[in-house]
């Protein structure tokens, strides 16, 4: 196929795919006239936005992409659709509680707005048909801003969400970021190569298409209001992006500094330089480590406080109940995962008291390799940690320092371990049931006040579960050694009848032996006791086995 035929086949794809966008927003915005109240209070602006998204599909199918008109009604339609967002921030005051919010939308808006105003000089200098090549580069960086923009607001809407909302923003949330997907890596390679992508441009009707019809079915799971909540995670996450984002304007904006500089190797370097940064990107994302020291610079600067607590709270309570993947654990391991989550600890253990006082292992969570000994703890050191609830900082005490006198109770295992790095005393009515030995996580950190107020309170309600299920287990074989003695009575019961029985036959038969009525009786009543021993000894046999004798329908009028 010869260049020209290309392009000629690429203009009619890019047509067509405006065309079926076009025709697939106007037809959504209609559906969604009588359904807008699905989205809240942003229904009339989806509305809005995908009449105006029509718009702009017509314009490029006519006119093309590069036009005048094009640019106007792209405009518009980034505007309307960060409308959009906001009136869903706005649902519940969230673009007041988050600052940053309502800033950004004004000035992604104010940046369109300033596009525009390029076009309409560019129109009164120029032909009016095209971008003049001078001012390309801007008008394309100002589009590239706008998407990173977006994709960053788009993200935070869905992020924020709480579990209810999240169902009913999954499809829309999926539309825009597609929209502005397609978009971002048009104005990228755009702006690296300097020239139009023609063919990849034919992509953004189809990113059309798909958002009409992911708002259409977005509007069709009837999940009332839309309410959103902010999370601490939130901050998290939008940081993480904003990283990957300007990671990413770097190594754009290097490359293209290489290619600038010229030479004969310059292609070269650009080339090994992408290579590499895509390497150490691919390499960095994954890691735990780079993970969590920006969860400690991100609650230390911040953050007035380390935790959100109703988080910390509700993760608590779902591990200790023991749903979804925590059922297969024992409560000893669901107690040391629980306090672990609160510090970002990989692994624990779980020391209770023996039979002496002294602490012993009573559950492992994913350390195996420690080395425990058969008594990990001595009296007199459970007793340090019950008189005085201290949670002990290993690395701290390896140190050298003493604060209440711990360095002399900690056990020499402890100190050897260098994974063992905190001991929380789990203190239930002022007895000490349980100690747990946190393992050392990926980015190790100091404790403060704030580590110490929750441990604490997260180590007494653990320990209540743990008194609570040890009462339990005692009161459960308390009920079943009773179960037991009604059993044995009724057994003995039945002995010392038939012992009787034997009896009186062996002090008559000395008597009455010789004659033939009193050995018929005796042979009937050996007949009978044997009898009841064996049931007997069947019905002894059973209990506890758990073996069903029989099972057979019985009629529910039968039973009385």
């Amino acid at each position: 196929m010869n260049p020209g035929a290309s392009e000629g086949l690429g203009e009619a794809l890019g047509t067509a795919s405006h065309v079926a966008g076009a025709i697939a927003s106007i037809a959504v915005a209609a559906w969604l006239v009588r359904r807008r109240e699905r989205f809240g209070p942003a229904g009339a602006t989806v509305v809005s936005a995908q009449v105006l998204t029509a718009a702009w599909c017509f314009a490029v199918a006519l006119f093309g992409s590069g036009t005048f008109v094009a640019g106007v009604t792209e405009t518009l339609r980034n505007l309307a659709w960060l409308a959009v967002i906001y009136r869903l921030f706005q649902t519940d005051g969230r673009h007041a509680s988050l600052a940053p919010i309502r800033p950004l939308i004004l000035v992604l808006m104010a940046v369109e707005l300033l596009h525009f105003g390029i076009d309409m000089v560019v129109v009164r200098i120029g032909d009016g048909r095209s971008l003049d090549m001078g001012v390309f580069g801007v008008t394309v960086l100002i589009r590239l801003l706008v998407t990173v923009g977006a994709l960053v607001l788009v993200h935070n809407l869905y992020a924020g969400a709480s579990g209810y909302s999240r169902g009913a923003l999954r499809l829309p949330a999926a539309g825009l970021g597609l929209l502005w997907t397609v978009d971002f890596n048009l104005y990228a390679i755009a702006y690296v190569s300097g020239q139009w992508p023609a063919e990849m441009a034919a992509s953004r009707g189809i990113a059309a298409l798909g958002l009409a019809l992911l708002m259409a079915a977005g509007a069709t799971r009837k999940r009332g209001l839309m309410r959103l909540r902010p999370s601490r995670a939130v901050t998290f996450q939008t940081f993480a992006l904003l990283v990957l984002l300007a990671y990413l304007g770097l190594m754009v904006a290097t490359a293209q500094w290489l290619a600038l500089a010229g030479g004969d190797f310059a292609r070269l370097m650009e080339l090994v330089f992408l290579v590499a940064a895509c390497a150490i990107m691919a390499l960095a994302l994954p890691s735990r480590r780079i993970r969590g020291w920006m969860k400690v610079m991100l609650a230390k600067h911040f953050f007035q406080h380390r935790y959100d607590y109703r988080e910390e709270w509700l993760r608590f309570t779902r591990t200790i109940g023991g749903g979804g993947e925590h059922g297969s654990r024992t409560l000893g391991q669901r107690v040391v995962q629980a306090v672990a989550d609160i510090a970002d600890s990989p692994a624990g253990l779980l020391l209770v008291p023996g039979e002496q006082g002294e602490l012993v292992l009573a559950a492992r969570w994913i350390w195996p390799t420690a080395e425990v000994p058969a008594v990990a703890m001595s009296l007199r050191s459970a007793s340090f940690f019950e008189r005085e609830g201290f949670i002990a900082d290993l690395d701290m005490i390896r140190g050298g320092e003493n604060q209440r006198g711990e360095a002399e109770v900690i056990p020499q295992w402890l100190r050897d371990d260098a994974r063992a790095w905190a001991l929380v005393p789990l203190i239930h009515y002022e007895r000490l049931v349980g100690l747990v030995v946190l393992a050392r996580p990926i980015v190790a950190r100091r404790f403060d006040w704030e580590d110490f107020d929750l441990l604490r309170v997260v180590g007494r309600q653990s320990a209540s579960y743990l008194a609570e299920n040890s009462v339990q287990e005692a009161l459960a074989e308390a009920n079943r050694f009773d179960d037991f003695n009604r059993r044995i009575a009724f057994v003995m019961h039945d002995i010392k009848n038939l012992a009787s029985q034997l009896s009186l036959l062996a002090r008559n038969a000395e008597k009455h032996a010789e004659k033939p009525a009193f050995r018929e009786d005796m042979l009937l009543t050996l007949r009978n006791s044997s009898d009841k021993l064996n049931v007997l000894l069947t019905r002894l046999s059973r209990y506890g086995s758990g073996v069903v004798e029989r099972i057979e329908p019985v009629a529910a009028t039968d039973i009385t």
